[in-house]
């Protein structure tokens, strides 16, 4: 019988000697009647068709192949969930911060909403899962206590409000009395100023173990609250108090405008005297070494050398305006008040002020228009004070011009300009002298070179535009009346001037304009309304020329200009 694959087929007969009739198996040079039976083609226990599969295939699912399904993710335990959410809580009260930082205002305040929210809610997570007790205090009170800050810097002052008395109530927050002094500055800043210090109280009642720094710093605030509702007995008691403790300039300042109130002059100078006494950061002998070696070296410029000159700035201004203040009423005279105050800084560590306090005294000279006096004032200060001497000289050659010495006023000014060339005042007191001299190329020179110093010295600019009206430059007359308006709105004389040219170049219609501008300002000068009237009279307009000279004449009614 043949093998299975030639089953019902007629094999063909073998040529004698060809390979046709060799048999077919691998086995060569057998003996005949010993040969090989014919093996499958196909692997055993591996059909092609499923149905007959065996082995393993048998176990195998049916349906049609491709790639094996996706892993289910694990569920996240509450612990992790919990943790995620107080990472994006922190994250979000960073982010608020760094906004209200960068003065951005309305997206620090939407970040602290974002983290109010998922702060309420982990807590509703943590209830719900029966973890009540793991809930984070220290968190739900940070994100409360940014969120009035938040409402504060965004003036939402009543929101502010409600949620800083959401925390104070709260008896879970023991530290929470701090929150008084912020809504005590939100009364302040309504000017309601008995709830503000009401809540400052309560602060201070509340905060037992806080350090003095912040004690007085409360109490400075209450005192100022007493200032603003005029109850200066009050405000005196807490200022006192202050100084006892920690004294500052700014706080013995305040307690002399208290006493300046109340009258109390011996009181004044007592506190004057305190004043001086109390030491500057940074003004001791080995300090003002050590600054002047480092001016010049790397450390010039430092945070902390800028911070120290900005506290002696500001002691210094408070020493003199406390100077100017109580010099007129301390003693008999004002001129004994300001011997009492110099006589002060004389024997105090203050000495460099002593000379700031003559100059204020020669300036009430002039008010009173003692010039005598006060040139005499200031030329003391060619021997005793050289670093003032270009203000003292400055303030002299002025003194001169009034009273038109201009020998000694261009003297002085030269003075002041070899003192000091930056000095603007100056340039234009020798640009005065120069044009009443008639010598105006000169005194431009001079004012164009103020101007240079200073931009917006209005004294310069419109007496460069006198100086160019004189040389009859109309154009650049204007322009520096024009510049000056920017800076000087509605100022009259400057209105005038620029009328006044427009006109002499017979541009009568913004003559009329300037002119009328300026009767907004002087809307009853008679003579203003002379000149609109004859304005009109020369461009042939009858009636409006009637008008305006009616009106002059019931302003001046013996103007024989207007009656003609």
């Amino acid at each position: 019988r043949p093998p299975p694959s030639s089953y019902m087929r007629q094999q063909p007969q073998p040529v004698p000697g060809s390979k046709a009739g060799r048999v077919p198996t691998a086995l060569r040079g057998a003996q005949p009647g010993q040969e090989r039976p014919v093996t499958s083609n196909r692997a055993a226990g591996f059909p092609s068709t499923s149905a007959g599969k065996k082995g393993f295939e048998a176990n195998l699912p049916a349906g049609p192949s491709g790639p094996a399904p996706a892993l289910k993710a694990a569920e996240e335990t509450p612990d992790v969930v919990f943790k995620k959410l107080e990472k994006e809580i922190n994250t979000l009260l960073d982010k608020s911060a760094e906004a209200k930082l960068a003065q951005n205002n309305q997206s620090a305040l939407n970040f602290a909403k974002e983290a109010v929210g998922k702060e309420k809610k982990l807590r509703t997570l943590k209830e719900d899962a029966g973890l009540a007790d793991q809930i984070n205090i220290d968190l739900t009170y940070a994100v409360c206590v940014n969120l009035g800050i938040q409402y504060q810097a965004n003036t939402m002052y009543q929101e502010a409000l409600n949620t800083y008395s959401l925390v104070v109530r709260n008896k879970d927050y023991p530290h929470s009395g701090r929150l008084r002094v912020n809504m005590g500055n939100i009364y302040y800043a309504q000017q309601k100023y008995t709830s503000a210090i009401k809540m400052y109280r309560m602060a201070l009642d509340q905060m037992q173990n806080i350090g003095k720094h912040m004690k007085f710093q409360i109490m400075r605030n209450i005192a100022n609250g007493f200032v603003k509702m005029g109850q200066y007995p009050d405000a005196v008691e807490s200022y006192e108090s202050i100084m006892q403790g920690e004294p500052d300039h700014k706080v013995a300042f305040n307690l002399i405008l208290c006493y300046y109130a109340l009258g109390e002059n011996e009181k004044m100078k007592k506190t004057y005297t305190q004043l001086l006494m109390i030491e500057i950061p940074g003004n001791t002998q080995e300090d003002e070494d050590m600054q002047g070696q480092e001016e010049k070296g790397p450390f010039a410029n430092d945070s902390l050398s800028e911070y120290i000159k900005e506290k002696r700035r500001e002691a210094y201004k408070f020493i003199i305006d406390a100077g100017k203040l109580i010099a007129p009423v301390i003693e008999n005279n004002w001129i004994a008040g300001y011997e009492w105050v110099a006589e002060t800084l004389r024997a105090s560590d203050y000495k460099v002020l002593e000379s700031e306090i003559g100059i204020f005294k020669a300036e009430q000279y002039i008010k009173l228009k003692d010039y005598e006096k006060a040139i005499e004032v200031f030329k003391s200060f060619e021997k005793k004070d050289q670093s003032l001497m270009a203000r003292a000289a400055t303030n002299i050659s002025f003194l001169y011009f009034i009273e038109k010495d201009m020998k000694n006023a261009e003297k002085y000014a030269d003075i002041a300009i070899k003192n000091d060339r930056y000095n603007a005042k100056a340039l234009v007191n020798k640009g005065n002298c120069l044009f009443l001299k008639e010598d105006f190329e000169n005194a431009k020179e001079f004012y164009l070179e103020a101007i240079g110093v200073e931009a917006d010295c209005v004294e310069a600019i419109y007496n460069l535009g006198l100086v160019n009206k004189k040389m009859e430059v109309d154009l650049e007359a204007l322009q520096a009346f024009e510049k000056l308006q920017t800076i000087m709105a509605n100022s009259p004389e400057v209105m005038y001037q620029m009328a006044s040219i427009y006109e002499a170049s017979r541009n009568f219609k913004q003559a009329i304009k300037w002119y009328n501008l300026l009767l907004t300002t002087l809307s009853s000068d008679p003579g203003i309304l002379l000149r609109i009237g004859q304005l009109y009279a020369e461009m042939g307009d009858e009636n409006q020329a009637f008008h305006y000279y009616e009106q002059s004449y019931m302003h001046y009614p013996v103007s024989i200009d207007a009656i003609s």
